[in-house]
């Protein structure tokens, strides 16, 4: 009778041991799920914020294309030094102007369809001098040079959109002319 008795205690400790481990891995498994959920959610805004990173800067670099098409499209600019007055009303300025006084001229608007947010984008273009080969060359113009001499420009655009991501780039952009 003995016997049985001691079986009987033995298996009533079992019982609440075994609540004890459930508990503990309970708990534990909480743990990690809470870390996993937490993990996610940053990755999510990370893929958020690279998304809208990249619509920015393929926002500006459409309008850095605006300017290059600009200054393309007006031959003017490959024999006229800009002015005060053209950077305000064409947003070509001359040489060492502040940014915060450059006019900037307003570029394409981008997106708006599809999901993808509507973008500004503006641009303002500043003339950087000429005589881009000297520069190259150490200052010696080589007696077989076939190309003359001809304006450089430096164009800054920048896309922005009300609660995005905000991104400046700049390009630069040398003529170069072929001697007759």
């Amino acid at each position: 009778m003995k016997t049985f008795q001691r079986m009987h205690l033995g298996g009533r400790r079992q019982q609440g041991i075994s609540l004890l481990v459930v508990l503990i891995l309970l708990v534990v498994m909480s743990i990690l799920g809470v870390a996993v959920m937490r993990s996610s959610s940053m990755q999510e805004r990370m893929a958020a914020n690279l998304r809208d990173r990249s619509l920015a800067t393929q926002a500006a670099e459409t309008a850095l294309a605006a300017g290059q098409t600009y200054l393309n499209a007006n031959t003017k600019w490959r024999s006229t030094t800009p002015t005060a007055a053209t950077c305000t009303n064409e947003g070509v300025c001359p040489t060492f102007t502040d940014t915060g006084s450059a006019t900037w001229v307003t570029g394409p608007t981008v997106g708006g369809a599809n999901g993808v947010p509507q973008t500004t984008t503006d641009y303002w273009i500043e003339y950087l001098g000429e005589n881009q080969t000297v520069m190259e060359t150490g200052g010696v113009i080589p007696s077989s040079e076939t190309v003359t001499l001809g304006p450089m420009f430096r164009i800054t655009a920048r896309s922005r959109a009300v609660g995005r991501a905000a991104v400046t780039l700049q390009t630069d952009v040398i003529y170069r002319f072929q001697r007759l």
